[in-house]
């Protein structure tokens, strides 16, 4: 598994490393799993998967591997060594749209040639993959069209059913049977509080809009819910730096320090099941654009596996899904978000995981294609 700028330790853990790391777990059920993360710090993963740091043991560990699992912003030379090996590979990516946003990228004077090295890299593996997971039914719908115009789609591949089962697996996004174990098990430790705890789970991006939770928890507090609101991954870095500086500056100005939480380290394994499984509501609201519009947002994966309602924009699939999970609650406005805040609070009950998305049980098609051996050279 070729996880490339996205680590998988839990010092620094994305939602990419995480789903990267926990589908390597259900793989490793049926096969030796390489985690190769060169940015990760060492960490045990589990038994059956070994975890690679060291830019420099890449070509090895190619050239003893039979698969090899390529994800989000690949690394042309891998990639490009991957292909010239005829190693087969199974790709998960999405159309690289945020990464257009990037202010990082935005204020790159090569910033069109930068980009197109970035598209690139996802047409090779359109080209080269041999199988493909995607996360979501909008990104199997974006997947299969750009496999369509590709020319990777052709009439005998459409023969057995229609559905292109035989080329992509739809992987939920979801958890693992031993994050869902955590999870039970701090869920029944909780203890219901007086204070109604809210968190922001993810990162601080340009596509979203800290600031109208911001207000939606002040709207509701002036209303007497007693709302503390934390966001759990407050560094800064490059790319989310302005989000966070207008965030800051509206926590000042509001005068809301006394129920806002910017964490500035990340949350260890016990503590963010601990800390999210005190949590009653999440809230991430997105802004309108093609990121929002073509992908469900990672963090998806908090709201089911603590059996979470979440605060969302309408606009957009992660809405569509959670609401079909009974999870989300709508808002166009910091006045909506209040009101669905509210809600939450008044109606609080008892929660646990959605084992539906469980990925022993929403991966077994991956893990049936590797074991039969569908990937032959």
């Amino acid at each position: 598994m070729d996880c490339t700028g996205h680590r998988v330790d839990w010092t620094s853990l994305g939602g990419i490393g995480l789903r990267a790391r926990e589908l390597a777990a259900e793989i490793s059920r049926v096969a030796d799993v390489v985690v190769f993360s060169p940015h990760s710090r060492p960490e045990e993963l589990g038994a059956g998967i070994r975890l690679v740091t060291r830019e420099a043991d890449w070509a090895d560990e190619l050239r003893r591997s039979d698969l090899v699992y390529s994800f989000d912003s690949p690394s042309p030379e891998r990639l490009a060594a991957v292909v010239d090996s005829g190693t087969p590979v199974i790709v998960e990516n999405a159309p690289p749209l945020e990464h257009a946003l990037y202010p990082s990228l935005v204020r790159d004077a090569n910033r069109e040639d930068a980009y197109r090295h970035t598209v690139e890299a996802y047409r090779t593996q359109l080209a080269a993959g041999t199988f493909f997971t995607c996360r979501s039914a909008v990104e199997r719908a974006t997947l299969v069209a750009n496999l369509c115009v590709s020319g990777r789609v052709t009439v005998e591949a459409m023969q057995p059913s229609g559905t292109l089962d035989g080329l992509i697996s739809t992987i939920p996004i979801g958890f693992s049977p031993s994050a869902a174990t955590a999870a039970r098990r701090e869920l029944r430790r909780r203890v219901r509080e007086k204070t109604f705890r809210v968190a922001w789970s993810g990162g601080l991006w340009t596509y979203l809009d800290p600031v109208f939770a911001l207000d939606a928890a002040r709207i509701a507090r002036s209303r007497g819910v007693p709302v503390e609101l934390e966001f759990l991954y407050g560094s800064e870095h490059a790319d989310n730096a302005a989000v966070l500086s207008e965030l800051l500056d509206a926590v000042e100005k509001r005068r809301c320090g006394d129920f806002v939480t910017l964490r500035r380290t990340p949350l260890g394994r016990a503590e963010y099941f601990r800390v999210l499984a005190r949590t009653s509501a999440l809230v991430c609201i997105g802004r309108r654009g093609v990121e929002n519009d073509t992908c469900v947002r990672l963090r998806a994966r908090d709201s089911r596996l603590f059996g979470l309602p979440t605060v969302l924009d309408r606009h957009g699939p992660t809405f569509d899904e959670l609401s079909r999970d009974g999870l989300a609650h709508g808002a166009d406005d910091p006045e909506e978000g209040a009101d669905a805040l509210e809600a939450i609070y008044r109606d609080r009950g008892d929660r646990a995981p959605a084992d539906s998305y469980s990925y022993r049980r929403t991966a077994h098609d991956l893990c049936t294609w590797i074991e039969k051996g569908s990937w032959g050279r």
